[in-house]
């Protein structure tokens, strides 16, 4: 007969595969597309299970997403103290995580301008990493004058555009985002241009200081550009 900490123990391994197999699923088909019958199925579970472990498909989506907010945020602590280093560190971190990847391209497809889920944990753990950067910037390793919010878009832009268009890199580069090859010379790329940038004296030439969404952008969502007009494809400024 199977004791306490036995039950416990293949609990906490059953939880683990459903997570693995809702991972899997989202990343897949998006939190939309995705079926709780088929990560049971993936898991290799019942559904009366996964509904016991997690509640329903929504709890188990924030789940997922803690998980990740905690490992991200566990990588922030670990950057290097120079920027190329952080730079290079979050392409080697976050831009090798191809799942999560795939399932924030579902979000950004879904979410229609939705509030998302766990956006507030997740606009904290964002909040974190210009932090960051605030400190980089304070000891010299970034030009003073540089947007910080600016430059955190562009570093997530440099980081995750393999994994987003891996299509594009092949007909680029004739490798997979994902060959080991492929992922040395990014690399090396990108502490080669954060060593650039950081020995950087040039002051932008654009006032780049403006408020960082993260702080101004309301609970609901609401657009920082609301009632901006658009030039449409091809019109001149």
């Amino acid at each position: 007969m199977a004791g306490p900490r036995t039950t416990v123990r293949d609990l906490n391994r059953t939880r683990e595969k459903i997570l693995a197999a809702a991972l899997a699923e989202f990343s897949a088909r998006g939190f939309a597309g995705a079926r709780v019958d088929a990560i049971a199925r993936r898991a290799r579970v019942n559904k009366r299970m996964l509904y016991y472990c997690f509640g329903a498909k929504q709890d188990l989506y924030r789940e997922i997403l803690r998980r990740k907010i905690a490992d991200r945020a566990g990588l922030i602590e670990s950057s290097p103290h120079d920027f190329a280093g952080t730079l290079a560190h979050m392409y080697l971190s976050g831009g090798a995580d191809i799942e999560f990847v795939r399932l924030m391209e579902w979000e950004a497809i879904e979410s229609g301008g939705k509030k998302c889920i766990a956006e507030d944990e997740r606009r904290a753990l964002l909040e974190k990493a210009v932090a960051m950067l605030r400190v980089l910037q304070r000891n010299g390793s970034i030009p003073r004058g540089v947007s910080l919010t600016h430059l955190f878009i562009s570093m997530l832009s440099l980081a995750l555009f393999p994994l987003v268009m891996p299509q594009i890199i092949r007909l680029i580069h004739g490798m997979e985002p994902t060959d080991k090859r492929f992922m040395r010379e990014r690399e090396n790329f990108l502490r080669w241009l954060g060593e650039r940038l950081a020995g950087s004296a040039v002051t932008p030439a654009v006032p780049v200081r403006s408020p960082s969404r993260l702080s101004t952008t309301t609970r609901s969502g609401t657009a920082l550009h609301r009632g901006r007009s658009f030039n449409k494809p091809g019109q001149l400024p």
